[in-house]
């Protein structure tokens, strides 16, 4: 799940079925590719969209209307499972490879055009899903990862070390907003909520698949309830 920039803020939920978006709240929702192929991952960079449809990429502008350009493979071998980014410049993270045995975390700083390997020192075997949070000078954006029952890791150098977040014993997805710095959501599947990079965590009582905080108003908050629901926070998640 994704909120854009863009003024409306459209919200995308993708999958194996492809990306569906809505531009009204989420009380109504379009196909935006027929289903024809899957929507794994995305992510935010400059003024565009990253969609992964597996071994291939996709860009979309903002408002997720406009036509996408043409899908293009990887510059990596492998299929690519999990996006992160930032808007406010060109940051790029992407995991993927062939397989789990053999799986990268890789980063770029100009849009995708090129990929570094990144050593992902104390990283978790198997990282389930990403979040950039907003950067807190000097200190550069901080790289959140969801690693199932191992819990929820955090990178303060682009992804060249990681270290294990207190507090979480498990992390299914994570969602950091890009406005505020340090105001990170979790689940687990229970809504947790931090707002000071992890030092105090608090329940929301919802249950959810997958969370989205507005990157313009870190109060507003969505999350995929399990039962096919979707709520909606006013005070950064912490009550739906």
């Amino acid at each position: 799940m994704l909120i854009s920039d863009e003024a409306q803020g459209p919200i995308l939920i993708g999958g194996d079925y492809g990306m569906q978006i809505s531009v009204d709240g989420g009380r109504t929702w379009q196909q935006t590719d027929n289903g024809s192929a899957p929507a794994l991952t995305a992510a935010p960079f400059g003024s565009e969209i990253m969609i992964s449809r597996g071994t291939t990429m996709q860009v979309y502008g903002y408002a997720l209307t406009s036509p996408a350009a043409a899908a293009v493979p990887w510059p990596f071998s492998g299929v690519v499972t999990q996006l992160a980014g930032t808007a406010r410049r060109n940051r790029l993270w992407a995991l993927g490879g062939k397989g789990e045995a053999a799986l990268r975390l890789r980063y770029s700083n100009d849009g995708g055009v090129y990929w570094w390997t990144m050593p992902a020192i104390g990283l978790c075997r198997q990282p389930r899903n990403f979040a950039v949070s907003a950067a807190k000078a000097p200190r550069p954006e901080r790289l959140w990862v969801a690693c199932g029952r191992d819990g929820l890791f955090v990178s303060n150098d682009l992804g060249v070390n990681f270290e294990r977040v207190d507090g979480i014993s498990r992390a299914l997805t994570v969602a950091a907003a890009r406005s505020k710095s340090g105001h990170v959501v979790v689940t687990m599947p229970q809504v947790v909520v931090t707002k000071n990079g992890g030092s105090t965590w608090y329940l929301s009582g919802i249950d959810a698949s997958a969370v989205a905080i507005d990157p313009r108003n870190p109060d507003l908050v969505f999350a995929a309830g399990l039962g096919g629901r979707l709520y909606a926070s006013l005070d950064g998640g912490r009550s739906f």
